[in-house]
């Protein structure tokens, strides 16, 4: 069964402006802009696009994060990792090709201007924190914002040129590599740590604290279910952008449902693709996932 798009979505023909391979610094990372007004225009921080890969043998679409947008000239822009066939084809795409895309999907970040935010973000999660913490600067509302990144080793940090242009510098974790991450880095971040990214809880202000910070993370699950327990626990509110593999990216074929916890604690299944991918922290019933 076709599920019809909503009026805020459109399968769109958009021209690929370019498509540029970040290696050698982030191998088999690459940055993907698009001509596509519709998607620029009602786009938001944590809502993700659908693109179908140029092969009549590869009928799924491929879903990626939105990394930002240009509302006058209607450019969108994401970076993806390519880790199998669909998104090695996408790879291929040159400018002036076009992509079979529907956009933009899913529900975002809420964007909360009151209180301090801390965005953490791993891998390829780390892209759409820079649509999202421009989305924050750009409220006008100053709001006091901290980048946090981490990830197994150097290569896997990305985007700090984007953070940079937006006006912050993160601080960064990896898990192992430091001394790499610190040449490569140094002049990059505010600092440069070896462990789990969760270990920037120890170093959080009381400010931060205090004031009821508003964490925004996005992904592997492992992280998140790490953040989420942490910023629980501290009584802060948490939004978790959840990775899953996605099939539609229409809410018909249910195979991205996640766990979630009802007001009375029962559990049922809410999909990543139409109720997320971003998630109140609190609802997510990770120990069942």
């Amino acid at each position: 069964m076709k599920v019809p798009l909503s009026k805020s979505e459109r399968q769109l023909l958009c021209e690929v402006v370019e498509n540029v391979d970040l290696a050698p610094e982030t191998p088999g990372h690459f940055r993907l802009t698009v001509d596509a007004p519709y998607i620029a225009e009602n786009a938001a921080p944590g809502q993700f696009i659908h693109i179908l890969p140029s092969s009549e043998s590869d009928l799924l679409r491929r879903p990626i994060s939105i990394m930002g947008i240009d509302s006058d000239s209607g450019i969108v822009t994401v970076l993806y990792r390519v880790i199998g066939e669909g998104t090695r084809l996408i790879s291929q795409a040159e400018a002036g090709d076009k992509l079979d895309i529907i956009g933009p999907l899913g529900n975002g970040f809420p964007i909360i201007t009151d209180k301090p935010a801390v965005l953490f973000g791993g891998g390829v999660g780390i892209p759409p924190l820079a649509f999202l913490l421009k989305k924050l600067v750009d409220s006008g509302k100053g709001v006091s914002v901290r980048i946090i990144l981490g990830a197994r080793e150097p290569e896997l940090i990305i985007c700090l040129e984007d953070f940079s242009k937006i006006g912050l510098k993160p601080d960064i974790y990896v898990e192992s590599g430091l001394a790499e991450a610190k040449k490569l880095f140094g002049d990059k971040a505010l600092s440069v740590h070896e462990g789990l990214i969760t270990c920037a809880f120890d170093e959080l202000s009381d400010s931060e604290t205090k004031s009821g910070a508003v964490v925004y993370a996005c992904g592997p699950i492992p992280m998140l279910k790490a953040v989420a327990y942490k910023s629980l626990n501290l009584g802060l509110d948490c939004y978790v952008s959840l990775e899953n593999k996605l099939a539609c990216g229409l809410g018909a074929c249910l195979g991205c449902s996640i766990p979630v916890k009802n007001d009375d604690g029962d559990i049922h299944y809410e999909r990543v693709c139409r109720e997320g991918p971003v998630f109140n922290a609190s609802r997510v019933a990770f120990d069942k996932m």
